[in-house]
């Protein structure tokens, strides 16, 4: 194997599986916003202020109690709304909190999220599998199999 065919096969694998991990943090994601694993809690909005974030962009982040509990548990989540108002949220597994959304647009999108990344994991998987086969049948590289 040349150093060539080494290194391709080495890049292809990483697309590989960065595509996969952005296939799996896109399905969490929209298992989150969709609460299609249930626990959705329901949080008053007692505060909202705006948080810049990378590249000149912000966006609204918004703070209150849960309801229907003592604990003085405060969840902050971001969302785009105002005081008095009660949101249902659900927590992910690496601890920030999305709100629920209920609207057809939005299960479009987060159902068909993962597809994108999931067919780059795809293609890379099979780049990586035809270099390893050219690498060990010995093809020539410049050649058009």
């Amino acid at each position: 194997m040349t150093k060539e065919r080494g290194l391709t096969i080495t890049v292809y694998s990483m697309i590989a599986v960065l595509c996969a991990a952005a296939t799996v943090w896109t399905v969490i994601t929209g298992l989150a916003r969709l609460d299609l694993l249930g626990n959705a809690m329901q949080v008053q909005i007692t505060e909202c202020h705006r948080e810049d974030g990378a590249r000149n962009t912000s966006h609204t982040v918004c703070s209150g109690p849960q309801v229907g509990t003592d604990a003085a548990h405060t969840v902050k989540v971001r969302y785009d709304g105002h005081s008095g108002e009660v949101v249902r949220v659900r927590q992910k597994p690496w601890g920030s909190y999305e709100a629920v959304e209920t609207g057809l647009v939005s299960w479009g999108i987060w159902v068909l999220m993962p597809v994108l990344p999931l067919m780059g994991t795809a293609a890379a998987g099979a780049f990586t599998v035809r270099e390893i086969r050219r690498a060990r049948y010995g093809t020539p590289t410049g050649s058009a199999t």
